[in-house]
């Protein structure tokens, strides 16, 4: 037979309910301090339970709000509001999706329930009215699912087929509390009673309804949606999204980079370091991943950032080594000597072969040693600005061209490298894909955040 959860407004009992399990929908407009357990009825029907006598249900007094959740209307107003389902937005969908229902239809002028009562089309001459009609208790009284057992009249089963229309329409169910509070006063409070499924073991004591809609809407975006790559600057940034077109063409729809050009954000480790730190703090769900160069301030960054408890979908990462850079030019306070610049001086322009590095003699570029970091104890290295405008031009001459075939081998190993830094770093956390109707229980589903 199952269980039945319950909304109620004050002391009445709205339409919204369900059976077995509640919507996650619903379930993301509560929090930790709406959530309730009376410890003195769950005690009392342990002991009613464990009494030598047979436990008669239906003689026993049933519980009733023995755990669930409460709110103001006027607090859950609030909330339905910046989740996208404010009063007026509700009440003109609502209106127009009537409006299209109630259109008289002249082959079938009968279909038309309100020719079933004499004042049926005066009482109901538009969606408004119907809308207006439905957001009152006495109207939602008449829809409820504990009326329909009773004798309908035929305005209550016009008002219900107008209520299942909206529902099947608009299937969200906070949708449906939208209109069921549009009109109820802002102090009253609003209980989502749970008592039922609790007690039918559909649901545990200990679970937290909320937090679990929370866990499986962040799997679900983390898993599904867009990946956000934050680089240094906005050379990085570009030159990343053509090495995954180039080398991944099939999942270069799945990352999104920082847009520096159009945002004018400023670039570089701080840049990095702040944007990854302020979207964990916000709890953003996406898959987020910090790229820094791989030179002595960008691996100081990436320690920093690293040391931080940040959350399981964000990733830190160095630009890749590379063999060519193991044994590179360098121009230090002694002279010209070479060095290997892997994670001291290997910036972006490093990472597409040697060729681009090149100057018209066929010399590569030298590495400038500028400035040594206190905190790592490793001089930072970079090319000098002209040679870097220079690579930057010639880089984007390459990639300005549309097909693998004619893109230098060398550049394309690059961003094959590159790509694999990518995919490695956006690898998803495992976890069980099972909603709020799975059946798998509460316990089962918590072992996915325990899995290697």
């Amino acid at each position: 037979m199952g269980a039945w959860w319950q909304l109620e407004a004050g002391s009445r009992l709205t339409p919204l309910t369900g059976k077995n399990t509640v919507p996650d929908e619903l379930m993301l407009l509560f929090t930790d301090a709406d959530h309730f357990v009376d410890e003195a009825q769950v005690e009392a029907l342990s002991e009613l339970e464990d009494a030598p006598e047979e436990f008669d249900s239906d003689e026993e007094p049933w519980p009733r709000r023995m755990v669930g959740y409460s709110a103001t209307a006027g607090t859950l107003r609030a909330r339905l509001e910046l989740q996208g389902f404010g009063t007026l937005r509700v009440h003109a969908l609502c209106a127009a999706l009537f409006d299209d229902d109630l259109e008289p239809d002249p082959e079938f002028p009968s279909l038309d329930m309100r020719e079933r009562w004499p004042e049926g089309r005066s009482t109901y001459s538009d969606g408004s009215a119907v809308v207006d009609a439905l957001a009152t208790r006495r109207g939602q009284d008449l829809i409820s699912r504990y009326r329909q057992y009773r004798p309908r009249s035929s305005e209550q089963k016009f008002l219900e087929h107008m209520w299942e229309l909206m529902q099947e329409s608009f299937d969200d169910p906070r949708f449906e509390l939208a209109l069921i509070l549009s009109r109820t006063n802002p102090s009253t409070r609003v209980t989502l009673d749970l008592t039922d499924v609790v007690v039918g073991g559909y649901v545990s004591l200990e679970e937290q309804l909320h937090l679990s809609a929370r866990t499986r809407m962040a799997t679900a975006v983390a898993a599904s949606g867009p990946i956000i790559v934050i680089t240094e600057g906005s050379s990085d940034a570009r030159w990343l999204r053509h090495a995954l077109r180039l080398a991944a063409p099939d999942t270069e729809h799945l990352f999104e980079f920082l847009d520096f050009d159009q945002t004018r954000a400023p670039g570089g480790v701080d840049r990095v370091e702040s944007l990854t730190k302020g979207m964990a703090a916000a709890g953003v769900m996406n898959r987020i991943i910090a790229v820094f160069d791989n030179d002595t301030a960008g691996r100081e960054g990436a320690r920093r950032l690293s040391s931080l408890d940040l959350p399981t979908g964000v990733r830190v990462v160095c630009l890749p080594d590379v063999p060519y850079a193991q044994n590179y030019p360098t121009l230090g306070p002694t002279g010209p000597a070479p060095a290997d610049i892997n994670g001291r001086a290997s910036s972006i322009e490093f990472m597409f072969g040697e060729d681009v590095l090149l100057s018209r003699n066929n010399e590569l570029y030298p590495v400038q040693w500028n400035s040594l970091l206190t905190a790592s104890g490793a001089y930072q290295g970079s090319l000098s600005a002209e040679h870097k405008r220079a690579v930057n031009a010639r880089l984007d001459d390459i990639f300005a061209t549309s097909g693998t075939q004619i893109v230098p081998s060398s550049v394309l190993e690059g961003c094959r490298r590159l790509a694999e830094t990518l995919h490695a770093a956006a690898a998803p956390s495992p976890y069980v894909p099972g909603s709020e109707y799975s059946e798998l229980s509460a316990q089962w589903r918590a072992q996915e955040s325990a899995e290697p």
